[in-house]
């Protein structure tokens, strides 16, 4: 995607994933940030847990969601500030945004408006529930989209409430739609010369990872009930403890041939001539009995050596990684997954692993990678050297607080000390030689 430039004026992970992924495949990102209305993930995850100094510049949700783009601060509540934006987009090929469709029209930066400036401009609108439709100015954020898309309903424990995941899933299946629709807009462009808008609904690209429930429905007139780690099939198919503190398993048996490869395997071979279990629809009738049993047996195991002992036997599983398994999985590493990045010396951060592109490319090296912008980075870059104005117009953008380098007003982040959050039970654990530990995987020399 080089010679593509996007120009971003996103929040949080929907639009800024979507835009990280064109980035990462070459194009230029220009990220459009407000001193006076700090991003939010500029005050999280905040490096050594310290709000001390610029902690807006050390913020690692932040660099995870805004790697290889370039950052521009723009006051859009002046119209100057509008005026400047306006004319960033109309020298570029894709403009990208996440708020309500109120907040767009408010700013005058709808497709109607932009496409004036630039007729075939390709503009990405990123909203909970789309621009029609009665819902279409709800406010939105992940967990009101997952209950709207269906798939809060259906995730949960039998007889238990719906349960809603640990992340914004819809965040991110919203950035992957999006980057994919982008990409189609541009090789329509380049075949017809004409722009596009998308219109993408957060809850709708949620809605098309369910489509069992909705089809059982029309199809049996059936709803879904919740099952949690069960399957409507498969028999033992759950998540089982092992030996450690938080450490398990999962695991799911298809075939009776499965069935036996477990129970040999777990020294239980007596399983295989209880009548219970004799066949899956006899596993399935008595899987409570079964998961027990299981589980007393899988806690004596690490839950690696008997991932590797299971596979070994043909049995479909995997250990079930935390954060810091996650970060050292040897398979991850085989595959370079994990991009380092170098950081801004005046933010203090040592080079860092990020999670990198989950796909590789035969043809295709993959670029360098640079680390999010600080605040108003490259403000020169864009206005001087993109846009061609001059010093005396910067300088006077500056003094009216038009541009600038960090928040002009906000709450410094509540910062919890990382006892208190084990003892509150935010967090299971944490490693007090963390920067001893990264520094000797990641970048030993």
């Amino acid at each position: 995607m080089e010679g593509i430039r996007v120009v971003e004026m996103g929040q949080l992970i929907a639009i800024p994933a979507a835009t990280k992924l064109l980035a990462d495949m070459g194009a230029q990102v220009i990220r459009i940030e407000s001193c006076s209305r700090l991003e939010l993930y500029r005050a999280t995850s905040l490096y050594e847990n310290s709000a001390d100094g610029d902690y807006w510049n050390r913020a690692a949700n932040f660099y995870e969601q805004n790697r290889n783009k370039l950052g521009l601060t723009l006051d859009l509540s002046r119209p100057r500030g509008v005026e400047t934006l306006k004319e960033l987009i109309a020298v570029s090929d894709v403009f990208a945004e996440n708020f309500t469709p109120r907040v767009m029209r408010n700013f005058g930066l709808e497709y109607s408006n932009l496409r004036r400036l630039k007729p075939d401009l390709i503009m990405v609108s990123s909203t909970g529930y789309g621009h029609t439709g009665p819902w279409s100015e709800f406010g939105a954020i992940g967990y009101s989209t997952e209950a709207a898309s269906g798939l809060t309903h259906i995730t949960g424990y039998k007889d238990g409430p719906p349960a809603l995941p640990e992340i914004p899933y819809a965040d991110y299946t919203a950035a992957e739609h999006t980057a994919f629709a982008v990409t189609a807009a541009l090789l329509y462009r380049a075949r017809t010369g004409v722009g596009q808008f998308i219109d993408v609904s957060h809850s709708e690209t949620l809605s098309s990872t369910v489509p069992e429930a909705l089809m059982d429905y029309a199809v049996n007139g059936r709803t879904f009930e919740r099952m949690g780690n069960r399957h409507p099939e498969m028999a033992p198919h759950g998540c089982y403890p092992c030996r450690g503190n938080d450490r398990w398993i999962v695991m799911a048996i298809a075939t009776d041939a499965e069935w036996t490869s477990l129970c040999h395997t777990l020294d239980a071979s007596d399983w295989l001539l209880d009548s219970r279990f004799a066949d899956a629809p006899s596993r399935r009738t008595h899987h409570d009995e079964l998961d027990r049993l299981i589980s007393e047996v899988t806690h004596l195991w690490d839950h690696y050596e008997l991932m590797h002992q299971l596979q070994a036997a043909g049995v479909a599983c995997g250990a079930v990684l935390d954060g810091r398994e996650l970060l050292f999985d040897p398979h991850l590493r085989a595959r370079s997954f994990y991009r380092t990045q170098i950081h801004d010396a005046s933010t203090g951060m040592p080079p860092l692993p990020y999670a990198g592109a989950p796909f590789k490319m035969l043809e295709t090296t993959e670029s360098s990678v640079c680390p999010a912008p600080l605040m108003g980075e490259h403000n020169r870059d864009m206005l001087s050297g993109l846009l061609g104005m001059p010093e005396s117009t910067l300088q006077t953008l500056e003094s009216d607080g038009i541009i600038g380098y960090g928040p002009v007003s906000h709450l410094e982040p509540t910062i919890v000390p990382l006892e208190d959050q084990k003892r509150q039970g935010g967090i299971l654990d944490y490693d007090p030689d963390f920067k001893g530990t990264v520094r000797k995987e990641f970048y030993p020399t």
